[in-house]
């Protein structure tokens, strides 16, 4: 599991879009996942809409969100979120 937040412009397909292509979106732990898993396993990740945000929503209210969804779901000691 990895919780991340899409916040600027491009907003929720920016992000995507680096996660598609790369398959770990420059975050360390699911890098280290594909080095060890192999690249095509990337296939099979899948995402989910946890939250949606008002467009008005400033950045550091989506980082707090985000915070919160990594607390719930326990995604820094059961995933990929080492932040």
């Amino acid at each position: 599991m990895y919780v991340g937040s899409p916040y600027g412009q491009d907003g929720i397909w920016g992000r995507w879009s680096q996660y598609s292509s790369s398959g770990h979106g420059n975050n360390k732990e699911l890098r280290a996942l594909i080095n060890e898993i192999g690249a095509e396993s990337t296939e099979i990740f899948r995402f989910s809409i946890l939250e949606v945000a008002d467009i008005h929503a400033s950045k550091n209210d989506i980082l707090a969100r985000e915070s919160h969804w990594k607390r719930v779901l326990m995604a820094r000691s059961h995933g990929f979120n080492a932040n």
